[in-house]
């Protein structure tokens, strides 16, 4: 079995002009939704981040970090559940709207964000552990920015192997209207045995574009907070920008693992009956 990247990425093109209604709709649950419940927490503005980050010492927030932990927690489920929906909408052989669609992606979307979380918590503890050794050795100034550098480059080959390994974990439950994740796992593993090698390459691109791009909006973003006032026009039009932005990384999210999944689909039907 092997999955074609361009017929992937065709695949994702067909389908965002069909079903161009439906990734409206979960563009609106998925990203500007958990956009607007951010917004109402003050710690997760970037004013706020930007003076914990430059005096951490004197910089004090006042409340429980019970209540951004919470929040963060409902958005995450959110955002897992309109992708597990989206799938369905996109993928299942009959629609049967969008009420049992949301309802499916909720009850999804949380085991999938369970395994997923599990993952790559586990990824990140693999990755701490050479620090943690060197750290009980000798100072981590010492060698603090190299092995900065290092870890980065690692975490990023090493999450774009996973992601390309189970990019179609999504896809495979959403299909089939699948509740557990773990079958829909080993079928992501084997359907990407053969193309993995092509996929680190197609994820370590939009990886290395998605920094690019961030990049690009936080550098004016952080010229404006030092230069303006709260509440200026050109603040509120970054905050449409960062909108944007994770409007088209939510669809990307979408539309390819949807265009990979069709195209091995397609190739696995051909197999079975030629």
């Amino acid at each position: 079995m092997d999955i074609a990247i361009r017929e992937g990425l065709a695949e994702a093109r067909a389908l965002a002009r069909q079903h161009w209604q439906a990734l409206l709709t979960y563009v609106g649950l998925g990203v500007v939704l958990p956009f607007l419940l951010l917004s109402s927490e003050p710690i997760f503005d970037l004013r706020t981040l930007v003076a914990i980050a430059a005096d951490p010492w004197t910089y004090r927030v006042s409340g429980s970090i019970t209540g951004p932990l919470y929040l963060l927690g409902i958005v995450s489920l959110i955002v897992s559940g309109a992708l597990l929906a989206a799938w369905n909408a996109l993928l299942a052989d009959i629609r049967e709207g969008y009420i049992s669609e949301i309802m499916y992606g909720l009850v999804a979307g949380a085991a999938y964000l369970a395994v997923n979380m599990i993952l790559y918590f586990g990824v990140g503890i693999i990755l701490s552990l050479p620090i943690l050794l060197l750290a009980a050795f000798q100072p981590v100034q010492s060698y603090g920015i190299a092995l900065a550098i290092l870890r980065y480059i690692v975490s990023a080959l090493l999450g774009s192997w996973i992601y390309a390994r189970f990019c179609l974990v999504g896809p495979v439950m959403a299909a089939s209207g699948r509740l557990e994740p773990v079958s829909a796992f080993a079928e992501s593993w084997r359907r990407t045995r053969t193309a993995w090698p092509r996929l680190l390459g197609l994820y370590l691109a939009i990886y290395v574009l998605s920094g690019l791009l961030t990049l690009a909006l936080l550098a004016p973003h952080l010229f404006i907070l030092f230069n303006s006032a709260p509440g200026s026009f050109a603040e509120t039009a970054m905050s449409v920008g960062w909108l944007l932005f994770w409007a088209a990384y939510f669809l990307m999210l979408l539309l390819v693992p949807a265009g990979l999944y069709s195209a091995s689909e397609d190739r696995t039907t051909v197999e079975v009956f030629a």
